[in-house]
């Protein structure tokens, strides 16, 4: 009884399987309708493993699986920047009812836009099709597209000759009757191409894309960095960007956005803190599967950290000047920028070492910055004493000449400079070898 019962149930199946229609003719009129309903397919997937969007590895695979038939792009090597693909198409019609009445086959390309060459098979004629791609190189076909998001693209083709025209128009069997270009234009991946008026062709085209990414040369330049007690400033950058921004330390990223020739500044932040930076650029483009305008974001640079300017004062207890050497220098005669001539000047000179004593350094202080002489001395790290080597010239007399000197604590250091200067301690001493205390 369970045997016939499973029978029964298995034939029930098989029967509710299979389209309505049971005669060849009535089939073929089926699957016809099924070629152009189609065509309008929005309801496709697209699934990809194993890729960041930014490289390709051996194992990346996308799979574009739509009512007509499935599409796989399969990376199956990579040396250096050369991904080598594995293209496969599968059609969910039967063979016989692609070649009947005029329904041809399908032909598959494969190209990227940043190569002239493309590839192609015919799924009837062979099973998959290999070509490879350079994903280091630009767009050859447009001066815009020096980076950012490139594209490899995959064109399914199906050229149908139909003898069944009416007014120029090809209808489908189905009851709403709409013309093949119709179909077509009711998605952005489809397009109709009118072929050989005489032979009633035309050649129908699916366009799938993965993208891939090229890095802008876009760069943030340290020299451009200002930093005060309450603000960060990056600098002005030809991109439209985004600023991402944290304590260091903190799970939540806040984020500014800033228009291309514009000043990349944050403020309202707080005093001797250290915030980490994520400057970021958006690269504009056109989707190649549904033709929108869409934005990728590339990092500009690496996250990386700045501390806002200290609120201390140094605590200078001494000021050490030794190792005093006097002598005499002469500048020859120049012409000066603005068309003036410069005459040969000589100065008196002096060559020294100066040794400051600090105590109760801040724990974010990077250095310490000294002024003196009209001349800008730096020191890195956060110690209790600190030594410059000063070169100070004047015409007049410079033995004993008594100096004013400005120190102040940096929170960066940047470029071997001082970066986010702090407010200043005012100290003097004279040329001369001796220890100068400072109150």
């Amino acid at each position: 009884m369970k045997k016939t019962l499973s029978l029964i149930l298995a034939v029930i199946m098989l029967v509710c399987s299979v389209p309505i229609t049971a005669n060849a003719d009535s089939m073929s009129s089926y699957y016809k309708d099924v070629l152009l309903q189609g065509l309008a397919d929005k309801e496709y997937t697209k699934t990809v493993d194993n890729y960041d969007g930014y490289h390709f590895v051996r194992g990346t695979k996308a799979v574009w699986d739509c009512k007509l038939y499935t599409l796989t792009a399969t990376v199956t090597k990579v040396e250096k920047s050369i991904a080598t693909f594995n293209v496969t198409f599968n059609s969910k019609i039967p063979y016989k009812y692609l070649q009947s009445d005029g329904w041809h086959d399908y032909y598959v390309k494969a190209y990227s836009n940043t190569q002239v060459s493309s590839y192609s098979f015919r799924p009837s004629e062979q099973s998959s099709m290999t070509f490879t791609v350079d994903t280091s190189e630009a767009d050859q076909l447009s001066s815009s597209a020096t980076s950012g998001m490139q594209f490899v693209e995959f064109v399914v083709e199906k050229n149908e000759r139909y003898p069944d025209l009416l007014d120029g128009t090809v209808y489908s069997s189905n009851p709403y009757e709409k013309p093949i270009e119709d179909f077509a234009k009711s998605s952005d991946r489809r397009s109709v191409y009118p072929g050989n008026g005489a032979f009633n062709e035309y050649d129908i085209c699916d366009t799938w894309a993965l993208g891939y990414y090229i890095s802008p040369d876009y760069a943030i330049f340290k020299t451009n960095y200002q930093v005060t007690k309450n603000s960060i400033r990056l600098g002005i950058h030809g991109f439209d960007g985004i600023l991402k921004y944290r304590v260091k330390g903190a799970s939540k990223w806040q984020e500014k956005a800033f228009p291309p020739n514009s000043n990349m500044i944050i403020k309202g932040l707080k005093a001797g803190t250290t915030y980490q930076l994520w400057p970021l650029c958006k690269i504009y483009y056109t989707d190649p599967e549904t033709g929108d305008k869409m934005y990728t974001l590339d990092q500009v640079a690496s996250p990386f950290c700045l501390t806002t300017a200290l609120t201390q004062k140094p605590k200078v207890t001494s000021v050490k000047i030794s190792k005093v050497k006097y002598g005499k220098q002469t500048i020859n005669g120049y012409w000066e920028s603005d068309g003036d001539w410069h005459p040969t000047e000589t100065f008196n000179t002096a060559k020294y070492t100066i040794t400051v004593k600090v105590k109760n350094v801040p724990k974010k202080a990077a250095g310490l910055r000294m002024t003196t002489g009209g001349a800008t001395y730096y020191a890195k790290g956060n110690k209790n004493t600190y030594t410059y080597t000063v070169t100070y010239r004047d015409k007049k007399k410079v033995k004993g000449k008594k100096i004013t000197t400005n120190f102040a604590y940096s929170s960066n250091t940047n470029l071997n400079s001082a970066l986010g200067i702090g407010p200043a301690k005012k100290a003097t001493y004279k040329i001369k070898n001796g220890t100068y205390k400072v109150k």
